[in-house]
């Protein structure tokens, strides 16, 4: 199982940040999020394309994979 980092932007852009990123709010408008175990052959466009449906709680930036589909 892998772990995935993924940036939303404040505009609301998704995609993949620097897997040694620190989670949470950057000191711009976006936020680092990480997905954690991520099943072989999920990508990080797949984990992008779920986390766009995806409401994410007030400070809370490392979930599940399995949280994702919920």
């Amino acid at each position: 199982m892998a772990s995935i980092m993924i940036k939303k932007a404040g505009e609301g852009l998704i995609s993949q940040a620097h897997r040694n990123a620190d989670v949470g709010p950057t000191s711009g408008s976006s936020v680092v999020y990480e997905i954690l175990n991520v099943p072989a052959g999920v990508s990080v466009d797949d984990i992008i394309a779920t986390f766009k449906t995806f409401k994410p709680a007030d400070k809370k930036y490392e979930y599940d994979y399995a949280d994702l589909s919920k």
